[in-house]
């Protein structure tokens, strides 16, 4: 039996340009986000979630602080106090999102619209090596040549390397044969010696 998959739902809190979305623990101005640190955000989504209500400083210790925690609390939720304002661009003597009520606690005063959207999907993205992106292109290739009813393209083989000739070692010769006189001019020496010397004696006679 084959399951249905679950879509991820994240909780958004809207009030005027802002929201805060509760599972990415982020805010944003005009879909622009902005810096806020854990605890401080915790605060905001508190005061925002109990909007036109009075939050006590109680409340907000025991929740975000811990009920057996006192040092510096006081210290601590002023200064969150204070980066919220920062990043709402909000003005303590005359707020427009957090009230400051003395000695008892704060009430945010924006109306708050609660919304809750599916997460986008995970984005998968291509490799940049240049192997997985030559893999991926032929996978490609070839399930497009299927589709077409084409044989798959048969990758074309490299030549080989020609082979260059051995050297061989000048020690590694064979030492050339010795010039031999050719039989025939043996044979002929003594004629020529002869005819040679009978020239001579007729020309010596004549003379």
């Amino acid at each position: 039996m084959g399951g249905t998959a679950l879509t991820a739902i994240y909780h958004l809190l809207r009030f005027g340009v802002f929201e805060l979305n509760l599972d990415l623990e982020e805010i944003r101005k005009n879909g622009s986000l902005l810096r806020l640190p854990p605890q401080p955000f915790k605060l905001l989504a508190m005061l925002a979630s109990r909007s036109g209500q009075v939050v006590t400083r109680d409340e907000i210790q025991q929740q975000l602080w811990g009920s057996d925690t006192f040092i510096d609390f006081e210290q601590g939720v002023n200064k969150c106090i204070k980066q919220i304002r920062t990043v709402l661009g909000d003005n303590p003597e005359n707020p427009l999102y957090i009230e400051t009520l003395p000695r008892r606690g704060y009430r945010f005063l924006a109306p708050v619209r609660t919304k809750m959207v599916p997460a986008p999907p995970p984005q998968v993205k291509e490799a940049s090596s240049g192997l997985a992106s030559s893999v991926a292109g032929e996978v490609r290739a070839r399930i497009e040549a299927a589709s077409q009813g084409l044989p798959p393209e048969q990758p074309v083989p490299e030549p080989a390397p020609a082979l260059s000739p051995p050297v061989v070692a000048a020690s590694q010769l064979p030492p050339p044969s010795p010039v031999r006189t050719p039989r025939l001019l043996w044979i002929l020496l003594p004629v020529l010696v002869v005819v040679a010397a009978l020239a001579y004696w007729l020309f010596t006679r004549a003379n």
